[in-house]
């Protein structure tokens, strides 16, 4: 396919741009849009999510189940995820200031060579609808310092290095992005990798990252969901299903004035399912620099289903078939590449590493 990105239309006349935003309005976007979202509800223990009705799941926490006529996978991957015997915690949420995940503005080509995003893109959903969900699972990378940290003498050179694995809807050719995923750092003091760590974290581009309290580690399953519920709100759900625990749904909502002005609103253009070189954010304004990518070796995304729906609310499922793929250039080294392995399977592996077998 050729996978031009269409005209969006032009949704920010009356909005600050983001590449105007200093520290200070950024970081109120993102206090003033946890400061005023709905309370987050988990269910009591002995909640049977197969048993009520939709209503009921969304009160407590989880997502209401998908129609099973219009979206039979989603339906049976709910299923799935509601008949095994997770926790569910109300987590802490912190503002990462440090680093973005920024959108990515223009692609035309089926395989494209970016400098920041390797993965798997729709840049457009059906005629006449809007993406509003996208699932996926992925395997945490363990991360190791990149080829060119490996000094001479054996040792590699102090840093931090870093890849973000997350799906999310927007941002590729649009100014604002809904994602939520996990990032895995590598640390490297005296010459010797002293921590291999990861986190978890959802963002509202422009907004900064925020972490939630849910325990990650490298080589755990991670499942998540985001919806765009409408223009001005979205919601995600993080859980890892190595140790059966989830976050409930975390509603986001925009932010109040004067604040407002600077979110871009969800418009369900692009759905995507990416292995990330993330920036760090500094500077007033701020000024975004690549993270030292890792080694992450290679991941895979299971479960790549998308929802799209028209105005009067007839939907559709797809899955990876006909996404553009996408990989992470910094000529003449390719950092990231993409692999489709099949309509639900991407993986991408780090460097010069090979593709690895579907575990």
């Amino acid at each position: 396919m050729n996978a031009q990105v269409p005209s969006h239309g032009d949704t920010t006349m009356s909005r600050v741009p983001e590449t105007m935003l200093d520290h200070e309005t950024r970081l109120g976007i993102t206090m003033d849009m946890i400061k005023n979202m709905p309370e987050i509800i988990t269910p009591p223990k002995d909640f049977e999510p197969l048993k009520v009705s939709n209503t009921e799941l969304v009160k407590n926490g989880l997502p209401p189940r998908p129609d099973k006529e219009m979206y039979p996978r989603l339906r049976a991957l709910w299923e799935d995820m509601m008949a095994r015997p997770f926790a569910v915690i109300k987590p802490e949420l912190h503002v990462d200031t440090t680093t973005i995940h920024y959108p990515k503005r223009t692609v035309d080509e089926t395989v494209v060579f970016d400098n920041i995003w390797s993965g798997a893109v729709f840049p457009r959903p059906p005629a006449g609808n809007t993406f509003y969900t996208i699932t996926g699972a992925w395997i945490v990378p363990n991360p190791y310092p990149p080829p060119t940290a490996k000094l001479s003498n054996g040792l590699f050179a102090d840093g931090t290095y870093q890849a973000a694995a997350w799906i999310g809807l927007d941002g590729y050719g649009t100014q604002g992005v809904l994602q939520c995923g996990t990032t895995s750092v590598c640390v490297v003091s005296g010459g010797a990798i002293t921590s291999q760590t990861a986190y978890a974290w959802y963002e509202w581009f422009p907004a900064y990252p925020v972490v939630a309290s849910l325990a990650v580690k490298p080589g755990d399953l991670m499942q998540a969901i985001v919806c765009g519920l409408q223009p001005t709100q979205g919601s995600v759900i993080i859980t890892n299903m190595s140790s059966n625990i989830s976050t409930p749904s975390i509603v986001i909502s925009e932010p109040t004035l004067p604040y407002s002005k600077t979110l871009v609103p969800l418009l369900g253009q692009t759905a995507e399912w990416i292995m990330e070189d993330a920036s760090y954010a500094s500077g007033n304004p701020v000024v975004y620099t690549p993270v030292p990518f890792s080694n992450y070796g290679a991941t895979f995304f299971y479960n790549c289903l998308q929802a799209s729906k028209n105005a009067s609310g007839v939907g559709t499922e797809g899955n990876l078939a006909g996404a553009a793929l996408l990989n992470i250039v910094h000529p003449p080294t390719t950092l990231s590449t993409a692999v489709q392995e099949n309509n639900t399977v991407l993986q991408t592996y780090a460097y010069a590493n090979t593709p690895s077998t579907i575990p």
